[in-house]
């Protein structure tokens, strides 16, 4: 992250949030998220320069001192200020926050240096006095945080204990004044300083001596810091470089420059060591150093095909990681997890890591020799072989990145140079490629990455098998060998290696290109990852989210989730566990048994024998997950046989078909949703009796209205009328905001049963209940007109409870008009509605079978007629159907 701003003072990372801090020569402070680049707090701390700010992430505090003499303290979250006093009688230079105390202590330019205790209201607790001039900086003793040292322009570094305001000692050989001071974090007692002599000074602070000087910077020395964990010295200065050396050979191993004019300040994020930030004149930068991933192998199994069943040599179950310059190993044998308690995924703790001692050079990898019997570390230079019990060198060299073939021979880069050598070391030959050599990969061939393609190698003959146009960044080959998973930033795809094509084809003819028949696509996966191995024909990998996903058949399946970002190392057969580990050092693992990757490569292969043949001696606690893995992989038959999971066996048994299962286990469990689930099937099959049931054990009165409607089953619809009124009822009584929506549910219901069976006083009073008036006014326009005058009354008296009267006066009841002609046909209207109701009275026992001949009866405008001849007599028309059958000829269940 880049952003442009007035002058930086000073920079801070916050060691839990993605936050930095950055005060500004302007007077103001910003905060930061560099996550998603965005400011999260600004405080307008005075109209001064502000020369540091700090973070007191305990207390949720920033406190910044700036050229008003001021020391001013606010709440991050809320923006608060909680103190502001004057702290010196000359500009801050410095904060610092003890580490465990509630102490800050301030540096300034009248040479002296004050602790504050923040427990009690910021009282001055001490003053340091011994500096002749200006005080730029301050640093705890991270061995003992009594300790601190100072820096300052009257060219002396001075060691002080909190308790005692005299100092310790002082260290003197800069030749200008000391801008800079830093604890070494590891074991060393080192100091390390710079000036505005341009040097960058490391000092001992047992014999208080010099032991080195760094020159490289042309203006004046603004930051030195030792890095808490890479083996590296970062120095900044108001030429506008930041560089790298190295700590042991104080090399200089990079500058960079991004063009923001002088640097003036750099830190380093606590929880996050890859994570620098960089105050500069015109703005900030936030940079990423090294890698996440920590320095790790683990030695893996191999397979043997044989009689088309795999078997595989046992891992011996040894990890080894570096740790800076020190190697460990741990014996994963020694673990049980079953006894420990650790639930699947937790840290594992307890680990007694046995340190293996001190590399001759910081490693950047580890790989295992395919024996076990030694491993390799490496860095951009050189590389050295150690026997795996200990770490006694076999062999050393000048090279990187090295990788093993499966007999134990091996290869590194040297910029356009690959070497390979047998396994007794002897030098067997070397590539000289016409292109840029960025990693190497092992495996069966001699994988070579630049940085636009990946080109193949036989290991024997050191031929090109195989060029692939694509930006890669890691490769992982299946245990047999078959399978190749090719990682890019953004997505990965698995190739099918042809071993004996490639082998017949190499004795044959050489191809500049190789030979396009080495691979075969089987899938390609639009996902990254950061970590993976190969498990059977299950690809398992880590996307840098917490999430352990694997690939199969061309389709994703997750796994498992993990708290914090962790990279796969390994997979142990004896244990039947997936091994993970972070850059804390913590191990973790996931049960996964070899028996179930091979049901589940046999089982998305198409070889159901296969995978039947082990389902016996596989555990039954898997059947459900193999049930859901069978599922998605739409082997619904074969995951009903195994689940045991109730919920997931009526489901399939719904989308097999199984009536009678899915009917069993809806009854067993008395699952009303279950229950509603088997009666769509039912009705999707034609069994109306089981549909019937299964709705009204469900209480689903639409589908049993549909079912009734459709059927013409007056009696059962006048029952369900009568039981959607008292749920109805029900709901009244238990009312509460989340039973509305089932209380209008069954209000419809209700009054579109009483609407079918022509109950239309029923409706009505249904409308009323829900006090939805204007709808009853209207539904009694169309089919009650003798009701408007009463609905029409209840409806305005509504609308004067709401305060809307000028809407209830528009509101004409037609009764009051009834002899206007805008209303002259209300009067044949209620006269047809005492017709029709009188009919309806006559005719209720007429079947809905009956319907077709009805409607036509129904079709005869009386209205017209009686328009014509208002004295025409109704009684004597009647609308009875002739010739009603006996029976319903479609049903006759009921």
């Amino acid at each position: 992250m880049i952003s442009r701003s007035e002058r930086v003072k000073c920079i801070e990372l916050h060691s839990e949030l993605p936050w930095v801090i950055v005060s500004l020569y302007s007077g103001n402070l910003a905060i930061y998220d560099y996550s998603n680049q965005s400011t999260v707090k600004t405080f307008e701390n005075s109209s001064n320069p502000v020369r540091t700010a700090k973070f007191i992430v305990r207390k949720q505090w920033i406190v910044a001192g700036s050229d008003d003499l001021c020391i001013r303290v606010y709440n991050y979250n809320t923006i608060e200020k909680i103190k502001t006093w004057e702290a010196h009688s000359d500009y801050i230079r410095n904060i610092l926050v003890h580490p465990n105390e509630p102490y800050i202590l301030s540096s300034s330019d009248d040479a002296s240096i004050k602790m504050w205790d923040f427990e009690n209201n910021f009282t001055l607790v001490r003053t340091f006095e011994g500096h002749q001039h200006y005080v730029m900086m301050l640093n705890f003793n991270p061995r003992d945080s009594n300790i601190f040292a100072s820096a300052s322009i009257d060219k002396s570094i001075k060691v002080w204990n909190i308790m005692n305001n005299k100092p310790n000692f002082s260290l003197l050989g800069h030749e200008q004044g000391v801008n800079c001071v830093d604890y070494h974090k590891g074991e060393n007692n080192y100091l390390i300083s710079g000036g505005d002599d341009r040097q960058v000074k490391i000092w001992d602070c047992s014999t208080k001596q010099c032991i080195h000087t760094l020159e490289g910077h042309t203006q004046n020395i603004s930051c030195a810091l030792f890095h808490p964990e890479l083996p590296i010295i970062i120095t900044a200065a108001e030429d506008g470089f930041v560089k790298i050396w190295h700590q042991q050979t104080f090399k200089l191993e990079s500058s960079l420059n991004y063009n923001l004019d002088r640097v003036w300040s750099v830190d380093i994020c606590k929880d996050s060591s890859n994570i620098i930030a960089i105050g500069c004149d015109e703005g900030s930068v936030i940079v990423k150093i090294g890698s996440d991933e920590p320095v790790v192998s683990l030695k893996q199994f191999s397979f043997i095909y044989l009689f088309s069943y795999f078997f595989q040599q046992q891992s011996n179950g040894k990890m080894i990681y570096a740790k800076n310059l020190d190697m460990f190993t741990v014996n994963l044998k020694a673990i049980n997890i079953n006894e420990d308690n650790t639930k699947e995924g937790d840290n594992i703790q307890g680990i007694n890591a046995k340190d293996l001692g001190t590399s001759d050079f910081y490693p950047v990898g580890i790989r295992h020799a395919p024996n076990g019997h030694s491993f390799a570390i490496f860095n951009d230079q050189e590389y050295s072989i150690y026997r795996s019990t200990t770490l006694k060198s076999i062999m050393h060299g000048q090279g990187s990145d090295l990788i093993w073939a499966s007999n134990g021979d091996y290869a590194v880069k040297d910029n356009f140079i690959i070497k390979v050598f047998k396994a007794n070391n002897e030098l067997l030959y070397e590539l000289k490629t016409n292109y840029q050599v960025e990693n190497l990969f092992g495996g069966p061939l001699i994988g070579v990455k630049s940085n636009e393609f990946l080109i193949f190698y036989d290991w024997e003959t050191g031929k090109i098998v195989r060029r692939i146009d694509s930006q890669v960044k890691k490769l992982y080959w299946s245990q047999n060998n078959n399978l190749l998973c090719i990682a890019s930033s953004e997505d990965f795809y698995v190739l099918e290696y042809k071993n004996e094509i490639v082998k017949e084809l190499l004795q044959k003819e050489e191809n500049a290109e190789g030979f396009e028949d080495a691979f075969e696509l089987q899938y390609e996966i639009n996902e990254s990852i950061n970590s993976g191995i190969w498990v059977q024909q299950m690809f398992f990998f880590t996307n840098g989210t917490g999430k352990i996903s694997y690939s199969l058949i061309g389709r994703t399946f997750t796994f498992a989730y993990t708290d914090k970002k962790k990279i796969i190392v390994g997979y142990v057969s004896f244990q039947n566990r997936l091994y993970l580990f972070d850059k804390f050092f913590n191990i973790s693992s996931f049960e996964f048994p070899l028996i179930v990757a091979q049901y589940q490569s046999y089982a998305a292969s198409e070889e159901i024998e296969k995978a039947q043949a082990l389902i016996e001696n596989i555990d039954k606690k898997y059947y459900d997950k193999l049930a859901k893995f069978l599922d998605s992989i739409e082997k619904k038959e074969l995951a009903f046989e195994i689940t045991t999971d109730n919920e997931h066996k009526f489901e399939l048994a719904i989308q097999l078909g199984n009536i009678n299962e899915a009917n069993f286990i809806a009854q067993k469990t008395q699952n009303l949703n279950q229950m509603k689930q088997v009666g769509d099937l039912a009705l999707f099959k034609g069994n109306i009796n089981l549909a019937i049931q299964c709705f009204r054990n469900s209480d689903d009165l639409g589908s049993l209205l549909l079912i009734y409607s459709s059927l013409g089953l007056h009696d059962q619809l006048q029952d369900l009328a009568q039981k959607a009124e008292q749920q109805t009822k029900m709901v009244e009584l238990i009312y509460i905001y989340l039973y509305q929506k089932q209380k209008k549910i069954k209000q419809n219901i209700a009054f579109q049963i009483n609407y079918y069976l022509s109950n239309l006083d029923k409706c009505i009073e249904i409308l009323i209940k829900s006090k939805r008036y204007s709808e009853a006014a209207l539904f009694a326009k169309s089919y009650c007109p003798s009701r408007i005058s009463e609905l029409v009354k209840l409806w305005k008296e509504d609308l004067i409870k709401q305060h809307r009267n000028i809407i209830a006066e528009k509101i004409a009841d037609p009764i009051d008009y009834i002899e206007e002609e805008s209303f002259s046909d209300l009067k044949i209207l209620m006269q047809l509605e005492q017709f029709y109701k009188k009919d309806r009275e006559n005719n209720k026992d007429l079947p809905s079978f009956c319907y077709e001949e009805y409607n036509k009866m129904l079709n005869i405008d009386l209205f017209t007629a009686l328009k014509k001849d208002p004295s025409r007599n109704l009684n004597s028309i009647s609308l009875r159907p002739k010739n009603i059958p006996m029976n319903n000829p479609l049903y006759d269940e009921f």
